[in-house]
């Protein structure tokens, strides 16, 4: 792997974290191909771009839970499958996540992206993401 590629790949989901911070829907998915799909850390199953931007603009709408949320990756991993296929594992945290008693949360998360190279430039084709539950023994 060269560190081109790792730091190409890392960028996106830093990228993506900027975007968040902005509330800005059509940065969260300016590296997703088309056919991407997306799973959030609460199992809502986006099965293409256009889908998963439509539910960033809900939920960082107006009355959207993370509206006034700020996210950020910390710990990343990049494993390479081939010249043109990646995983990259991160570690992520979403601050001041409203939840239904009104009240603000710090989630921990953790998140797998599936990338490819195509014509020469990263793009998310998979993303799964899932809360960590302190306590838990599995």
């Amino acid at each position: 792997m060269s560190q081109a590629d790792e730091d190409a790949i890392c960028a996106i989901e830093d990228r993506f974290n900027a975007a968040w911070d902005r509330h800005d829907p059509d940065g969260m998915v300016e590296s997703l191909t088309d056919d991407a799909q997306v799973i959030t850390v609460n199992g809502s199953w986006s099965n293409n771009r256009e889908e998963f931007r439509d539910l960033m603009v809900r939920l960082h709408g107006p009355s959207g839970p993370f509206r006034v949320s700020t996210r950020k990756s910390p710990e990343k991993h990049v494993r390479m499958l081939g010249p043109d296929t990646a995983i990259l594992h991160y570690r992520f945290w979403i601050d001041k996540d409203i939840v239904e008693d009104g009240s603000q949360i710090l989630r921990e998360c953790v998140g797998i992206r599936v990338m490819r190279k195509i014509g020469g430039r990263w793009h998310t084709v998979a993303v799964q993401n899932t809360d960590v539950r302190r306590g838990r023994r599995h």
